[in-house]
């Protein structure tokens, strides 16, 4: 689960570079969060999009909680605080919570702010970079996850060591619950 996190964690990011637009790194852990927490608890696929929908609705995090010389505890916790917010969006998507589905390509997203068709807003430090100007209702992005081979984000990922990485909260807690 912890892997899989990761992977989907690292592909955003692949596609989506997040602190261009000025949002922090966590939205994309926190969709991770929600896809693996709602997977692990037999949520269906439309409850896990669902969860998603609402983590990415409801919870977009600024980099503004990274910004300043003092440390904060928003910017010590932000990970943790947006996976509690993806577990919050998979347990009420899996008690039929409806949010708010297709959420990449919805043109009110923040996915669609800043590129693709109906793009609304500029991005910032993008030189060298065009962007992706899919027509009609498309994403902005192409995602790609592998189910075998060797092309997978988390081998070229680096990691800190500990006992787990904070971005893998969700994970780590979809496991207690499991036992519990």
């Amino acid at each position: 689960a912890m892997v899989l996190l990761d992977e989907v964690r690292g592909r955003l990011a692949e596609v989506f570079s997040l602190k261009t637009y000025k949002i922090d790194h966590v939205l994309h852990g926190a969709i991770a969060s929600a896809l693996v927490y709602g997977t692990l608890m037999g949520a269906s696929e439309e409850a896990v999009e669902r969860a998603i929908g609402m983590v990415v609705a409801h919870h977009v995090p600024f980099r503004a909680i990274r910004a300043g010389a003092q440390l904060s505890d928003s910017k010590g916790s932000s990970a943790a605080i947006a996976s509690e917010a993806a577990v919050l969006c998979a347990r009420r998507a899996m008690a039929g919570f409806r949010g708010p589905r297709d959420i990449f390509r919805n043109p009110e997203a923040v996915f669609r702010l800043f590129e693709g068709p109906g793009q609304m807003l500029q991005c910032v430090n993008t030189a060298g970079r065009e962007p992706h100007t899919a027509p009609g209702n498309a994403a902005p992005f192409d995602l790609c996850l592998e189910e075998d081979g060797d092309d997978f984000a988390v081998m070229g990922m680096h990691f800190k060591l500990g006992l787990y990485e904070h971005q893998s909260a969700g994970a780590l807690q979809a496991g207690q619950d499991l036992l519990a």
